[in-house]
């Protein structure tokens, strides 16, 4: 058996590689026998994507679908080792520790389980899941990890690594737990089958096996971005499993009772002999491993990069679950500790933005300071925003993040995925604080994020921003500069809006019968909001010098379709149709706002 290593990002061997090196195949390429090493057959499969190494010199590699289990499989076969890379070992573990290691990614597949016990995390990395499970008292909890941040974890966190295969480790040779725990780990494998098997040989008779793994079904041109390649990891990955194919695997081991579940890219993978207690909606499961960071934090030096990490991981999910008080908190102590390891021009923004821009490798932007630093900054702007008040800080800071992430994804979209995922969010928030504030320009960022938020691009960090995200924000935007008077920059946004709508629809949304065929159609393929742009349409002709009779009348139409309009849109409609009937009505028509543009209170 031949385990590799979780994790396969480097430091400059992936630079050249990025998602728009992602080709998908087109429907009429021809089929091709393949040896798919997760149902253990040669099938015919459907080539699916063409796609670099991630390491030089950057073969090409196709990734096709078996006709048999729906996996995907690499042709030509082969997966590289964790030495094919060549990192500075000791940085590439301070990058793990303080960013790329998931804590709550790592901790929630075996809270779900739903038990207490003896644990083995085999591909543990860091090792955060096994000092999680000893220190929150759920039972012994021992690692086994390949890759150099595992040594370093166990000297760190002061747990149990072993740095051997599982099936030559003297120390674990015939032992059996509660869980047995494989994360982002079977999909380095060469024979998935007989690693399951191995798991399963360690599983106690009434034990639960929780795997994880990249999934198959993800793998869809819709999916664009960082996310996409780090799923791919080519050359590194040999295979993405089928939901099926994984549920397969674990019942040939021997487990009659297999749960697995898609989140997004991954697939999680519950699997036992007896009936499984999984609870995957249980909310003390964020409560824990809150707990858990905030205890961890009070035993460590603070200036350490594991205790930097923990600190900004607790900062960020904690801000993005809304226990702003805590983070506020949770900021300045993570501000201290930062400048403490780094010095004082780690979080001084411009310092940093420019070192960003110069840096042209992993060893360039850790000696600016930790590696979270574009998650940082956007984290700081939204707590100088909603806690403090302190709107320039919060702008300053959003566009440091912007620009930070900007460079990073330059630098290496492969390590810096989490850092390019800050881009659009706070370009986003600094654009609507800005006009909050009367600064029009916010309206150009919105037009540009409706113009090229959907095209993937190096000046966007290889990101995109959902179309129901667009959706959603720029027509109360657009609403609301309409209540304040700021004609121009509203219509830049409405257009901009009607712009998206006809490239990701097909329709020109601005007419009344573009607006009923829209709401007509299934919800699959409607805007979230379909009726805003014939609304503005109208009031645009109404306002616009010198109001005719024209503009009334278009006013008083799109009314008269609107109030006809059923289903999930019809109150919507019925909305925008009050607003169009109040404006043809002497004397100056005015609207309630139904877009918060103001700072908060």
């Amino acid at each position: 058996m031949n385990e590799r290593p979780t994790h396969v990002i480097r430091n400059d061997a992936m630079r050249s590689v990025t998602p728009l090196d992602v080709r998908f195949a087109a429907a009429d390429t021809p089929h091709r026998a393949v040896d798919c090493v997760a149902c253990g057959t040669t099938a015919d499969a459907e080539p699916v994507l063409d796609v670099p190494v991630l390491v030089a010199p950057h073969a090409k590699l196709t990734l096709a679908r078996c006709a048999r289990c729906a996996s995907l499989v690499y042709d030509p076969p082969g997966i590289r080792d964790f030495s094919d890379l060549g990192a500075n070992r000791a940085l590439f573990a301070r990058f793990y520790a303080e960013v790329a290691g998931g804590v709550w990614e790592t901790i929630w597949p075996v809270l779900a389980a739903g038990r207490a016990g003896s644990l083995l995390d085999v591909g543990c990395g860091f090792g955060f899941a096994v000092d999680f499970w000893q220190r929150s008292r759920r039972g012994e909890a021992v690692g086994v990890e390949l890759a150099d941040y595992g040594a370093a974890g166990a000297s760190a966190l002061g747990v149990t690594i072993h740095s051997e295969l599982l099936e030559h480790c003297e120390a674990l040779r015939g032992r059996r737990f509660d869980l047995v725990y494989a994360s982002e780990v079977i999909e380095h494998v060469e024979a998935p089958a007989a690693f399951a098997a191995l798991l399963a040989r360690r599983v106690a008779d009434d034990g639960v096996l929780v795997l994880t793994t990249p999934a198959a079904e993800f793998i869809v041109p819709e999916h664009r971005g960082p996310t996409l390649l780090a799923a791919l990891a080519p050359g590194f990955h040999g295979f993405l499993l089928s939901a099926r194919a994984l549920e397969q695997l674990l019942r040939d081991a021997g487990f009659e009772h297999v749960l697995v579940r898609r989140f997004h890219e991954r697939q999680v993978a519950w699997a036992s002999r007896r009936p499984l207690p999984v609870e995957l909606d249980n909310p003390r499961m964020r409560g824990a491993c809150f707990d858990y960071m905030t205890a961890r934090l009070d035993t460590l030096d603070a200036a350490s990069p594991v205790a930097l990490g923990y600190a900004y991981r607790l900062l960020r999910d904690s801000t993005n679950t809304g226990r702003l008080v805590e983070a506020h908190a949770l900021l300045q102590r993570l501000r201290d500790a930062v400048q403490r390891a780094h010095g004082p021009t780690a979080i001084d923004l411009d310092a940093v933005v420019d070192g960003y821009a110069k840096a042209q490798s992993l060893d360039d932007v850790g000696a600016i300071g930790p590696f979270f630093l574009p998650g940082y900054f956007h984290f700081a702007g939204a707590l100088a925003q909603h806690v403090d008040r302190d709107y320039r800080r919060a702008l300053a800071c959003y566009h440091a993040a912007a620009e930070t992430s900007r460079s990073a994804a330059r630098v290496g979209i492969v390590l810096f995925g989490e850092a390019a995922s800050v881009h659009w969010p706070a370009r986003i928030a600094h654009a609507v604080l800005a006009l909050a504030l009367g600064d029009d320009a916010g309206a150009v960022t919105l037009a540009e994020l409706a113009t090229h938020g959907r095209t993937l691009a190096a000046e966007h960090a290889f990101t995109t921003v959902d179309a129901r995200k667009i959706e959603e924000l720029l027509p109360g935007v657009a609403e609301e500069l309409v209540v304040r008077g700021r004609s121009q920059a509203a219509a830049l946004v409405a257009r901009a809006y009607a712009s998206h709508v006809e490239r990701e629809y097909g329709v020109d949304p601005s007419g009344i019968e573009a607006m009923q065929r829209l709401v007509a159609n299934d919800a699959q393929h409607c805007p979230a909001d379909p009726v805003f742009a014939a609304w503005f349409a109208a009031l645009d002709r109404f306002c616009s010098p010198p109001t005719t009779d024209a503009g009334r009348q278009a006013l008083i139409a799109f009314a008269d379709a609107a109030e006809r309009i059923v289903g999930p849109h019809a109150a919507r409609a019925r909305t925008l149709a009050a607003k169009a009937r109040k404006a043809v009505q002497p004397p100056a028509f005015s609207f309630e706002m139904s877009f918060n543009l103001s700072p908060p209170r």
